[in-house]
């Protein structure tokens, strides 16, 4: 099996709402926010109630994967063909003469010995949360404006909270690659078996979190807002005090870690003669 990696990248996705503007649109809906459908039913809290204790700007990372894979076989075929009658005792076949076999399951047939020329294509697009793991669908953020981050352990935009990733290439290509890469089942020969890993792109997407105060009711609620979409969601959290314990580095090599020594383990199964054909990455990037 051929493996050709893609090139890796890392991006930044570029805010769609300043953090002034998502504010504002917050502060416009905070009540309803914060006291959530029961409260506003029962005790609508006034605007002033409620007070902003903190705002965050952060960077949360996720990962897009898309592999391709292409598998070409000959497979062996026995074709049993039903006569018309138990009249009929041979049949000619491209100029051969073929025996009808009068016991055959389900009446008189023939069997052609044939080969089957095979041609399996697999293709998936999927993403992950990069700090988990889980497969999450970030795929609406794939066409945003972005720029490319040529040096992630020097990636500190001004005021914002760079989330590190804790979870690896190696991990969710492994993922994809279950769902590509499977058995050919009872091939005779394998012309071609080839896997395309044509993105291994990390994205950092830009989410503003406005922790609220409603003294009243002793109740704290932290809205996040998507800044590329300009959704907003109550039950979020802040992540400053959680990072300052990650010491994951936001280094390339911790990060992309698909190397010809370790794509052994990405492919599913075993006993499978794997070649990492192309790696079109600069390993001298950190």
């Amino acid at each position: 099996m051929d493996i050709y990696l893609a090139s890796e990248h890392a991006y930044h996705l570029i805010p769609q709402y300043t953090l002034e503007v998502a504010r504002d649109r917050v502060e416009q809906k905070k009540a309803n926010l914060v006291a959530g459908t029961v409260g506003a039913l029962l005790s609508r809290p006034k605007p002033e109630e409620i007070q902003i204790v903190g705002a965050e700007n952060r960077l949360e990372p996720f990962w897009h994967i898309a592999i391709f894979a292409r598998t070409v076989f000959d497979r062996n075929r026995t074709l049993t063909i039903g006569v018309t009658g138990p009249e009929v005792q041979r049949v000619t076949v491209l100029g051969q003469d073929v025996v009808v076999d009068p016991k055959a399951k389900g009446g008189p047939a023939i069997a052609l010995a044939a080969v089957e020329h095979c041609l399996d294509e697999q293709r998936a697009s999927r993403t992950f949360d990069a700090v988990t793991g889980e497969k999450a669908d970030f795929s609406k953020y794939l066409s945003v404006s972005k720029t490319e981050i040529a040096d992630l352990a020097a990636f500190a935009p001004e005021g914002a909270l760079v989330v590190p990733p804790q979870i690896r290439a190696t991990a969710v290509v492994r993922q994809v690659m279950t769902e590509v890469v499977k058995p050919v089942q009872q091939a005779q020969i394998i012309h071609e078996e080839r896997v395309n890993v044509e993105a291994v792109d990390l994205n950092f997407r830009p989410v503003y979190a406005f922790e609220y105060d409603w003294a009243a009711k002793g109740k704290r609620t932290v809205v996040e807002f998507d800044a590329l979409t300009g959704e907003t969601r109550t039950g979020g959290k802040t992540l400053g005090d959680q990072i300052k314990n990650v010491k994951n580095a936001l280094t390339r090599d911790f990060l992309f870690d698909v190397t010809a020594d370790a794509v052994g383990m990405i492919v599913p199964g075993g006993g499978i003669a794997v070649k990492l054909v192309r790696a079109v990455v600069d390993r001298g990037k950190s």
